[in-house]
């Protein structure tokens, strides 16, 4: 095996820079917006209940995870990635500044996140579908070398994001008693930040595009748009996509089983955003003498975890690799993932049960149940997410890259409507039975992937991308 240092195209730190900034402003804006629309309005919150806040956080991520479909299309067909990416973070970058202005009512806000939601139309896919552009279709090795980095800096971004959020929100434009208590929060200005972060972005990348990119991922791949800018580029000749082969029906099948276990995982991570933050904020021990640390930073833990196991991870899969049993295989990776986050909620179910049912505020569990929770929760996430990203733009046909990217965030669509729903079900029918529900649902569909397993591998069937 060559010990030759892995070197990759530019463009793809132009892709890691704006994801890390696109991700730093989503998650400095999720690990408050339920903590903003369920405070009240004295402090400067909507003063919704939670299961009115984890309905609205779920239906809008539904939607923005939705749309990667359609903008996939567009992008596919008329815009090409470079200017998908512009517009997309213009876009988003607006939505933030729309919401910062827009008055403390649930329709000021609904006016952001409508403009967010077109946003996300043009960029999350278009991320993913440009990393896969810059490499041959059978560089396999440095394609998931840039889905690790890519990775990674998602998860920079993920941890400076709640980070930068707790301090502005908590501190730096909350207003605090002499008794250390908050009387308002500052919110809203983490609304500002994010605006003039991404319209940061999508000057960048304007900017940058031409020389770290070229013509790569330049113009649309499919229809007239791609007749269009094939006539500008100077070429005579179109090459006419020719229907799916059997080969490629395949892989979008065994696309299509494993999307099913991805939208149950991402619905049980998902309550990262709604009921994990409503639990720490209430029932969780986070006041060490006269500080307390902000919910957020309890977000940007499982960020950091992400960053720490990552490559450790990608060394384990690697060593499995050159073992003579082989790697794991794509489903069993995910049906470990899958377990592995269903002990993340029995961790949290073993420490609501500390408090002997009281459950008003007055008694608090140990953090250290939320920080063995994330930790399995990190290691679930590691064993599915990036094995998912890569594992889509590797079986997708090229002609529809960010038409199956967008796909990849489909997922995301549905497991935010079940996400949302069982947030606010956790108000009504406690933490406990939820979460048991949902590490039970979590144990049984892992245990029938790993039965369908060996069927999903010849769906696959990667090794004719090897012989190719």
């Amino acid at each position: 095996m060559s010990t030759e240092k892995v070197k990759h195209p530019k463009g793809l730190w132009l892709a890691n820079i704006a994801t890390g900034v696109q991700c730093h402003c989503g998650y400095a804006f999720s690990s408050i917006f339920i903590l903003f629309m369920t405070a009240d309005v004295a402090q400067n919150g909507l003063g919704l209940s939670v299961a009115k806040a984890s309905s609205i956080i779920g239906l809008y991520t539904a939607i923005n995870y939705m749309g990667s479909i359609f903008g996939g299309w567009i992008t596919d067909n008329y815009l090409g990635i470079q200017k998908s990416l512009i517009l997309g973070s213009f876009l988003n970058g607006l939505a933030f500044i729309v919401m910062f202005f827009a008055p403390a009512t649930v329709a000021g806000i609904w006016s952001g996140l409508i403009i967010l939601i077109v946003a996300g139309m043009f960029f999350k896919g278009q991320i993913g579908a440009l990393i896969g552009s810059l490499y041959g279709p059978t560089e396999f090795t440095r394609k998931d070398a840039a889905f690790a980095l890519y990775y990674m800096a998602i998860n920079i971004g993920a941890f400076f994001g709640p980070i930068i959020s707790g301090l502005i929100a908590d501190q730096w434009f909350a207003e605090i008693a002499a008794t250390g208590e908050i009387v308002s929060f500052g919110y809203k200005y983490v609304f500002l930040m994010n605006g003039i972060l991404m319209i940061g972005v999508s000057i960048f990348i304007y900017l940058t595009a031409p020389k770290l990119l070229g013509d790569v991922a330049k113009y649309p791949v499919n229809g007239k748009g791609a007749a269009k800018a094939a006539k500008e580029a100077g070429k005579k000749e179109v090459v006419e996509h020719q229907p799916l082969t059997q080969t490629e029906k395949k892989r979008i099948l065994s696309m299509v089983i494993l999307f099913v276990f991805v939208v149950l995982f991402w619905s049980a991570w998902f309550q990262t955003q709604s009921s994990f933050s409503i639990l720490m904020n209430d029932l969780v021990q986070r006041q060490y003498g006269s500080f307390t640390i902000p919910v957020p930073w309890l977000v940007a833990y499982n960020s950091i975890l992400c960053v720490i196991f990552a490559p450790l991870m990608a060394k384990l899969w690697l060593k499995l690799g050159q073992s003579k049993r082989g790697d794991l295989s794509i489903p069993t990776k995910m049906a470990l993932g899958m377990l592995f986050t269903a002990g993340a909620f029995v961790v949290l179910i073993i420490g609501i049960n500390t408090l002997g049912g009281v459950v008003d505020g007055s008694k608090k569990m140990s953090l250290i149940f939320v920080l063995i929770a994330y930790l399995a929760l990190t290691i679930g996430e590691l064993c599915i997410s990036p094995i998912g990203l890569a594992m889509f733009n590797k079986l997708a046909p090229v002609r529809y890259g960010s038409l199956a990217m967008g796909a990849w965030y489909l997922s995301n669509c549905f497991a935010n409507l079940i996400s949302g729903k069982l947030g606010g079900l956790t108000s009504t029918m406690g933490y406990v039975q939820i979460f048991g529900s949902i590490s039970a649902v979590l144990i049984v569909f892992a245990l029938m992937l790993l039965v369908l397993r060996e069927g999903i591998v010849k769906l696959m069937a990667l090794d004719e991308f090897e012989e190719a």
